[in-house]
């Protein structure tokens, strides 16, 4: 993360706890890697969630967008799938082979949908 992106993060954090926040290096990686479509609003409003959470911000307290780019809008049950994949692929030490099997889907559908989605998997290892 760039150092004005670092910056900001952990001001929006520090204003929920009212003390200074920790980001594991996976989630302190995911800000600098998203595009951010509604800008400085939209990454106020995702780190005032995850602190409302945690001390430590970490990939689970991040809302699934975060890790993708679909480039293009998805459905409701697209988003949810996303969703899913993203929250089983975030969990320490999971595998793409370990998610399909909790999901009960093929490692292939797996590979799809996260391409569909534009999810990262090296995004989400901490």
């Amino acid at each position: 993360m760039d150092a004005v992106s670092a910056r900001t993060t952990r001001h929006f954090a520090h204003r929920v706890r009212g003390r200074e926040v920790g980001f594991t290096p996976a989630a302190a990686r995911a800000p600098a890697a998203f595009d951010w479509p509604e800008n400085v609003k939209q990454l106020r409003r995702v780190v005032r969630e995850a602190a409302a959470r945690s001390e430590v911000i970490d990939v689970p307290h991040l809302p699934a967008d975060v890790f993708t780019n679909a480039g293009h809008r998805l459905s409701r049950l697209q988003a949810m799938e996303r969703d899913e994949i993203v929250r089983c692929l975030a969990q320490p030490g999971a595998t793409v082979v370990a998610a399909a099997a909790e999901l009960g889907m093929a490692r292939a559908t797996i590979y799809r949908k996260m391409t569909q989605c534009g999810i990262k998997a090296r995004q989400l290892r901490s």
